[in-house]
């Protein structure tokens, strides 16, 4: 059975990760010419959402995962 890693540490070196924040991502909706046709149709079916950057000190490695609050 595999040992489990910190929750704090980066998966590439194991180094410390520092919190960035949360960032609201879209996603859905239609990309390309199609949304240039449809203008505001095209964000119909998109959501929002929210992953926490972490990024790591030593390799610079940036993570995304769910925030904690939810």
């Amino acid at each position: 059975m595999a040992t489990e890693q910190a929750v704090d540490s980066c998966l590439g070196c194991k180094g410390p990760l520092q919190s960035l924040g949360v960032e609201h991502f879209r996603v859905g909706g239609v990309s390309g010419g199609w949304a240039a046709l449809m203008g505001q149709w095209a964000e119909i079916g998109e959501g929002i959402l929210d992953m926490e950057l972490l990024a790591c000190r030593n390799c610079r490695r940036v993570e995304l995962r769910v925030p904690q609050d939810r």
